[in-house]
């Protein structure tokens, strides 16, 4: 593997969440017009579905180009959008100069040798700022996973149910779940001890966090974000999955009538009243899985209200998995089509890249002729 293809795979990544996102926020618009509005679980396993099938990206990519050496294909086929765009020049349907075509068909590759060989200005900048992002990133990934194993070792253990820990700590305000190889952790303030119902109601929810996988997708969008820190679509679907877990986790929590609405709903309050006792200062930051994100500002306070409104909201009943499936399915076909798409040129000298070329030195060699006449 050469820089220049893991380069290009990056941008490849970066292209495919771009699709990921739109398709995502389509589909919840239309969802947001249907019963299913209400059904947190659904959508939350539809986003979950979405982001794996931008996982299988690079799967679908090899397979597609093993069908094309197995000729699965026809010999003039290609879902290349740059290959599609050739053609479509060379057939005289895109009116531009040869010249000003080639440049902009070879602005991805002329980019990414900059980059990759740090040619130019602009590439170095490019390099600097994704490597110092990337590193920036991942120290702070280490920071916070160093304090939240900091509060665990801290921390006094209180229960054990097979490999879920049930610690108990002074250092934080909010609950929290996270886990590590082998082991998962609930960790509790200790002053949720005198408060019952809270107690019942943490340990329910960071539960029902497990149950549905939430931990280990935490960990590895958290271990992404240090690579994609700059993408607005990777930040917009963490920001979703971030919301729809605890939306999620809240409608099938009071799904089985153990709790009230009204003393779940006082618990968050309680809890996010606390947090912002002490400024927000003591949530230990991710990857973790807490009750609550109690970072303060608009955004937290409008989300805090959504998930209360969501509760005391009529219930609907929650699609069957077949129907979650069925909706995945479409997307993740989108996706790998375009992951495909994306894609450049897998023949660098194909007979059409020949052809471009050839019109190209032609339009040179006309201009020259232009210019020793005049």
């Amino acid at each position: 593997m050469t820089a220049d293809s893991i380069f290009n795979a990056y941008i490849d990544a970066n292209l495919v969440l771009f699709l990921a996102a739109v398709l995502w926020a389509a589909a919840r618009f239309v969802l947001n017009q249907t019963w299913l509005r209400r059904a947190g679980l659904m959508q939350l396993h539809l986003i979950y579905g979405i982001l794996l099938a931008v996982a299988a990206t690079p799967l679908v990519i090899a397979l597609h180009h093993l069908a094309a050496q197995a000729g699965l294909w026809g010999a003039g086929y290609s879902a290349s959008i740059s290959d599609f765009a050739l053609a479509q020049f060379l057939n005289g349907r895109i009116g531009m100069s040869p010249s000003q075509f080639e440049a902009l068909w070879m602005s991805r590759l002329v980019f990414t040798q900059d980059v990759t060989g740090l040619s130019s200005v602009l590439g170095i900048a490019v390099a600097l700022f994704l490597a110092g992002g990337a590193l920036i990133g991942a120290g702070r990934l280490m920071r916070n996973a160093w304090q939240v194993g900091l509060v665990i070792r801290r921390g006094y253990l209180w229960r054990r149910f097979g490999t879920v820990h049930i610690v108990l700590t002074d250092r934080i305000d909010v609950p929290f779940s996270t886990r590590g190889l082998t082991r998962r952790y609930i960790v509790l303030p200790s002053a949720l001890l005198s408060q019952a119902d809270d107690l019942r109601i943490a340990i329910a929810h960071e539960l029902q966090h497990m149950r549905q996988g939430d931990l280990g997708w935490e960990i590895a969008l958290e271990a992404l974000r240090p690579v994609f820190f700059w993408n607005p679509a990777f930040i917009y679907l963490k920001r979703e999955v971030d919301e729809l877990r605890e939306l999620a986790c809240d409608q099938q929590i009071l799904a089985r009538r153990q709790f009230g609405v009204r003393d779940y709903c006082d618990c968050l309050l309680r809890v996010c009243q606390n947090a912002l006792g002490h400024r927000g200062l003591r949530q230990v930051a991710a990857p973790s899985v807490p009750l609550l994100r109690s970072g303060g500002g608009r955004r937290a306070a409008e989300f805090l209200k959504r998930r209360v409104v969501a509760m005391l909201s009529h219930r609907q009943p929650a699609p069957s998995r077949w129907v979650t499936a069925a909706l995945i399915l479409p997307f993740a076909a989108a996706i790998g089509f375009g992951a495909i798409s994306s894609q450049g040129s897998q023949a660098d000298w194909s007979q059409d890249r020949l052809m471009l070329s050839t019109i190209v030195n032609l339009e040179r060699l006309d201009q020259r002729t232009l210019a020793t006449r005049y």
